[in-house]
């Protein structure tokens, strides 16, 4: 019997083939979003699999707890998920101008996140570079 998940996420520890009916292939370190769940499964999707809702065993998930991550933080991390996809395409596409731009935004938005997580900053420090990159990732949406 499934039960729904209250957005869980977690990170792929073993690479599964997916070779269930609706089974979901996965690598080792490929975030999930969990939808549903049951005694010996999770039924999810997986952003790097253009969201592909699939079967994967619990066993092969590390469930993370985000409650415990700064939004700031968990913000740039849901952003250079999708903004990966758009800076593919733009590879795909030959839009040079674009793809180099968008790298050097999404560099700079995983150089502040790396620089949030390592918490060495005072307060007030940190309250500035929140600012930053939550208008970096403003800049990037529209």
């Amino acid at each position: 019997m499934w039960i729904p998940s209250n957005n869980k996420y977690g990170v792929a520890i073993h690479n599964w083939h997916g070779d269930v009916r609706f089974g979901l292939p996965l690598d080792v370190g490929d975030s999930v979003d969990i939808v549903e769940e049951c005694k010996y499964w999770y039924r999810g999707s997986c952003p790097r699999k253009s969201r592909t809702v699939g079967l994967f065993p619990k066993t092969y998930i590390h469930i993370k707890d985000l409650s415990k991550i700064d939004p700031v933080v968990a913000e740039c991390t849901v952003v250079l998920r999708e903004w990966s996809e758009i800076w593919k395409r733009l590879y795909v596409d030959r839009e040079a101008y674009k793809f180099q731009t968008l790298r050097k935004v999404m560099f700079s938005i995983l150089d502040s996140r790396r620089e949030l997580l390592s918490a060495t900053m005072t307060q007030d420090q940190t309250t500035e570079l929140q600012m930053v990159v939550v208008s970096k990732i403003d800049w990037g949406n529209r």
